[in-house]
Order: structure tokens, then C-alpha cells, then sequence
């Protein structure tokens, strides 16, 4: 087997692994009755949106649009695809090279593919503000081009434990350069763009030959290919995260909400991530269901809000009566 092989079973392996996942979390009840009506929604909002039927997207203001393309686009995190075994048992340059060059080519094909999905979306707002053809495509190619800077840049500042400010930096200029091109300012797109590509240069020369960083790409790597898994698992409550003991920001009397036994089970409530984040994703969830679905739908949101409510509660009542703690309260209480 050699080297591009194993970069492409190495792929083949961890996409198959998250579209297991994927099934897992998507089974065919939440594709039928939540994922193809949401995308025929989509659809239809996309089909109002090319007809000009969709007044309020004309009012949004380029800096708008700017900050959601580049929350969408300047988060592709980059990686490499090595792994310890490649430097403790092969120890292999070429090797290494092999896999870094390859890893370059796989980012850059998922980039471009994010690119084109972004750009399938916000080319109706560009046609219906006036822009040619030709002026849409540069502004695609453009942002593809300043994209892939900003994540190469932000990589190697990274493995490189950089100071976050330039981090930072490095981001805010990228920005500032996107909102340039929306605003069809030739003359700042150039020159922020020629400096984050004398920079790039700057922090990547050898990067295919020399390897000083390999042990901070490493960590990084196995970081990433896994984060979503340890993602899942945390939210879930399959595995707590490690906590450090904090001074709680809201320390009530043991019997602030009646009895001892309520007060707790609130506290304990709030404070449980997995409990926390339900409803941290279900609210705006829900808020953005009623801005944008028709009238006569706004009336099964709070239902389904209702029932999820429903359906915790009696959940968490069963988990609080299994709970040694609460079980003990309850027979000091029953003496």
C-alpha cells in the first residue's frame, strides 16, 4: 500500500465512521416528520427568494451578510491526516510529505465545496441587488481565494502557539477584505489581500519539507477527527466532561423554591450540561420557527415546546427518584 492509498482508507474510514453516527442520530421518524419538511420549507423560501417575493432581504445591509459568510466560511478547521504511528513505527519523510500534500488537496475540495453551497444561497441577494454575471463569479473566486489564506494562516499561527491577538488579527483583516469585495471596494480588497498573501508565504515556507510543529499537528489532527463524536457523546451525557469545582454564580437558600428537596432538584437541573443544552438549542430554535414559518404552522411550535417540556419533566422526575441523594431526602423527610 502505498502513501495515497492509506491518506484515502484513512478518509474512507472516518466518513464512514460519521455517517454511522449520522444514522444513529437521524432515523427515519426525524427524516420523515422533521428533516423533508423542513427542506421542502427551505425550498420553497428559495424559490420565493429568486422571485423577489422576500422584501426584507433587500434591506439587510452588506455588513450583515458579510458577518454570516464569514461565520460560515472562516471556520473550516484544518488538519492534517498523520497519525503517531506514522512518525514513532515508519518514520518516513516521504511519507509524511505525501500525507501533508494530499491533506492540502482534501481541504481544498471541501472548502470549495462549502464555497459553492454559501454561494447557491446568497447568489440570489447579489442578482437581485444588481450584479452581473461576471461580477458574481469573480466575487466566488475571490472569497474562495481568501478563505483558503485565512485557513491556512490561522493553521500555522495555531500549531505555532501564537499569540491569540494575532490570531485574531489575522481574522478581523480577513473580514474586513470580505466586506470590501460586497461593497465593491477593488482598492482595500487588494491591499488587505496582498498582505495576508505575503504573510501566508511568511508562516508556511517549508511546511512540506520540514516539520519542526509535527508533535502540535498531531495533537491537532486527533483533536479534530474526533471532536464531533466527543461532541455527541458530552451532549448526550455518555460522557461528562472533566469539571473543575467553581463558586457557583447563583447560590440560593436550601429552601428558596419550597422545600429543600425542589431546590435542589432545580439547581441541579440548571446546572447538569446536558439538561442546559436542550433547551439552549431548542429555544432559539423554536423563536426562529416563528419568525419564519407561515401563520397557520406558528401554532404547532409552542405544542411541540410543550410536549418536549412534558416529556423532560417526567423524565427527570424518574432520574431524581433513582437518585441515591434525593431517595436520601426523601426518607429523612418520611421520618
Amino acid at each position: 500500500m502505498n502513501e495515497h492509498q492509506l491518506f484515502v482508507r484513512r478518509v474512507r474510514t472516518h466518513v464512514t465512521k460519521q455517517w454511522k453516527t449520522w444514522r444513529l442520530i437521524l432515523d427515519w421518524t426525524v427524516v420523515l416528520y422533521g428533516v423533508i419538511p423542513f427542506a421542502i420549507f427551505l425550498g420553497y423560501q428559495y424559490r420565493l427568494l429568486w422571485q423577489g417575493e422576500i422584501e426584507w432581504v433587500s434591506q439587510v445591509p452588506m455588513f450583515v451578510w458579510a458577518l454570516g459568510i464569514g461565520i460560515v466560511l472562516l471556520r473550516n478547521p484544518f488538519f492534517v491526516w498523520v497519525e503517531r504511528a506514522d512518525v514513532t513505527l515508519v518514520a518516513k519523510r516521504s511519507l509524511i510529505h505525501r500525507l501533508k500534500h494530499d491533506s492540502l488537496l482534501y481541504h481544498a475540495i471541501k472548502l470549495g465545496s462549502t464555497l459553492l453551497f454559501v454561494l447557491l444561497v446568497f447568489i440570489p441577494v447579489l442578482w437581485l441587488d444588481g450584479w452581473p454575471v461576471v461580477s458574481i463569479s469573480a466575487f466566488g473566486i475571490s472569497l474562495l481565494f481568501l478563505t483558503g489564506l485565512h485557513t491556512w494562516i490561522r493553521y500555522q499561527l495555531t500549531v505555532r502557539r501564537s499569540h491569540w491577538m494575532l490570531r485574531v488579527t489575522v481574522t478581523c483583516v480577513t473580514f474586513v477584505c470580505m466586506y470590501a469585495l460586497l461593497i465593491d471596494s477593488p482598492l482595500w480588497s487588494a491591499v488587505l489581500g496582498s498582505g495576508l498573501v505575503a504573510f501566508a508565504m511568511y508562516v508556511g515556507e517549508g511546511w512540506l519539507s520540514r516539520h519542526p510543529y509535527l508533535s502540535q499537528e498531531l495533537k491537532r489532527s486527533e483533536a479534530l477527527r474526533t471532536a464531533f463524536d466527543r461532541a455527541l457523546l458530552s451532549t448526550s451525557g455518555a460522557i461528562e466532561k472533566p469539571s473543575r469545582r467553581k463558586r457557583p454564580l447563583y447560590r440560593p437558600r436550601p429552601n428558596r423554591f419550597g422545600t429543600a428537596r425542589r431546590t435542589s432538584a432545580i439547581l441541579l437541573y440548571i446546572r447538569t450540561p446536558r439538561h442546559r443544552n436542550l433547551w439552549l438549542r431548542l429555544i432559539p430554535l423554536a423563536v426562529t420557527g416563528m419568525l419564519l414559518v407561515p401563520s397557520w404552522f406558528k401554532l404547532l411550535i409552542p405544542l411541540y415546546v410543550g410536549y418536549v417540556m412534558w416529556q423532560e419533566r417526567q423524565a427527570f422526575k424518574q432520574e431524581m427518584e433513582r437518585h441515591p441523594f434525593f431517595r436520601a431526602i426523601q426518607e429523612r423527610t418520611d421520618l
